[in-house]
């Protein structure tokens, strides 16, 4: 029972250095992909220019709209409401009102509230989870070391040294 536990705390560190590991290999990854998506950045933002000529110029179609630029700063750290997802405009059959989710400023907030409230939902969820477990693991730890102290049947050095290692 009380290798039982040692064993546990080595799985335990075993997943800690994969999970680092896979951490440092997705930093690596996006370093290395990051120039290339900072010239997408330039080539896009240099799209958009053209763009706004053409409007300027009065040589778009009509009721074209040129897109939002997209800023360098911003670009590694998008959320849910940035410009880079609006998708203005890319709809040809677009007749009629905006939408509201695209217009409204009362709606949007209501979504990015929403959406909040789902976060924050989640998370209670998951820390009832994590709460559970470690009422779990403490149960298991307190049942090895109640084994520990039984088993070492008063020998204080053997009880000290099962408790710190």
């Amino acid at each position: 029972m009380v290798s039982a536990c040692f064993t546990e705390f080595h799985v335990d560190a075993m997943l800690i250095r994969t999970e680092n590991k896979l951490r440092r290999h997705a930093a690596d990854s996006i370093k290395h992909k990051e120039p290339g998506i900072l010239q997408l950045d330039k080539t896009y933002n240099s799209l958009c220019d053209q763009m706004n000529r053409l409007l300027r110029e009065q040589k778009a179609p009509l009721g074209a709209i040129a897109p939002q630029y997209i800023s360098k700063d911003g670009l590694f750290k998008l959320d849910v409401d940035d410009d880079i997802w609006q998708d203005v405009g890319l709809d040809d059959d677009m007749e009629g009102p905006v939408p509201g989710w695209l217009g409204d400023e009362n709606v949007c907030t209501g979504i990015k509230n929403l959406l909040e409230l789902d976060r924050c939902q989640e998370e209670e969820h998951c820390l009832w989870m994590e709460r559970c477990a470690m009422q779990e693991w403490m149960m298991e730890e307190w049942t090895c070391l109640d084994a520990t102290i039984r088993l070492s049947s008063g020998n204080i050095f053997l009880l000290l040294h099962c408790i710190i290692y």
